[in-house]
């Protein structure tokens, strides 16, 4: 099975079930600065039932919403502890600049990063880039051109993702960003210090996605604005207030026992024939992955 992130994989993994059992449920992508992550495709989703990492997600869905949440922790968190990855620091830092995708573009270019990255004290460098895969097909010479050590851990749909995202994270003593993303939760639980710098992107949804608007930053939603306080500047160490951040929003002390996911994936499956809305949604995760082996 092929899906973002490698996410359903890890699931299915940690439940003890085949990569080819339908995997039905909605669940968090990554890190959401909104109440309800994707709100629209969240609240639209044909199952009722929704993984959140966390406990700030489980506790909006349960009270906003009529889906049955549950707190599994992040299947990143998951995979690290199981495979029992470690800090193994042998480079400085790690900057994750902010990136586009196939639906929502950002004002920065390639320059503009450079320009954020030169301001950033000595103490951090050499400074090496992790692209996303669109960016690394289309700015990784231009990156090498100002002298950077460029990196991705490969194609979203890749389940090998995870694994080349922890090989490159795991060698850095800090890593950067000049936007909110999922990598703070996994650098820090790391262990490795994070840092907001420079300028944030400006998105412009440019093909109608559903879940954003026309325009719009990071910080236009409130808990944006309370996360980019905790990370902003340049740091040296993780603060208490960092940390439980990170454990709020990772649920990596509340991690789902492999029994009970297996339970829950299973009797979804099995609850699914019994709707027309659940065959539906048999009907779409195959169609789903069908075009996900073809095409990603």
């Amino acid at each position: 099975m092929k899906s973002g992130y490698g996410i359903e994989q890890i699931y299915l993994e940690h439940a003890n079930l085949p990569n080819f059992f339908p995997f039905l449920p909605g669940y968090d992508h990554g890190l959401s600065l909104e109440d309800i992550p994707s709100k629209n495709t969240t609240l639209n989703h044909l199952s009722n039932i929704y993984l959140c990492w966390g406990e700030r997600v489980f506790n909006n869905l349960k009270t906003l919403t009529k889906k049955t949440p549950y707190i599994s922790g992040a299947p990143f968190v998951i995979y690290k502890k199981k495979n029992n990855i470690f800090k193994d620091t042998s480079k400085k830092t790690l900057f994750f600049p902010s990136h586009s995708t196939e639906k929502i573009s950002q004002n920065l270019s390639v320059l503009d990063i450079h320009e954020m990255i030169s301001k950033i004290d000595f103490h951090f460098k050499p400074i090496d880039i992790c692209l996303h895969w669109l960016d690394y097909k289309r700015d990784k010479k231009k990156y090498e051109e100002f002298g950077y050590n460029v990196y991705t851990a490969g194609e979203i749909f890749s389940n090998s993702f995870i694994k080349n995202f922890y090989n490159i994270l795991k060698n850095y003593e800090y890593s950067m960003s000049n936007k909110l993303g999922t990598y703070i939760l996994y650098s820090v639980d790391l262990g490795i210090p994070f840092s907001l710098v420079g300028q944030e992107p400006i998105y412009y949804n440019h093909s109608h996605d559903k879940n954003k608007p026309s325009k719009y930053k990071v910080t236009d939603y409130e808990y944006g604005r309370i996360v980019k306080k905790l990370f902003f500047g340049q740091n040296t160490f993780i603060s208490n207030d960092q940390k439980k951040f990170v454990l709020l929003e990772t649920g990596s002390n509340k991690i789902i026992s492999p029994e009970i996911l297996n339970s829950i994936l299973i009797e979804e499956f099995q609850k699914s024939f019994t709707s027309s809305k659940g065959i539906k949604n048999i009907l779409k995760f195959y169609a789903k992955s069908s075009y996900i082996s073809l095409f990603k």
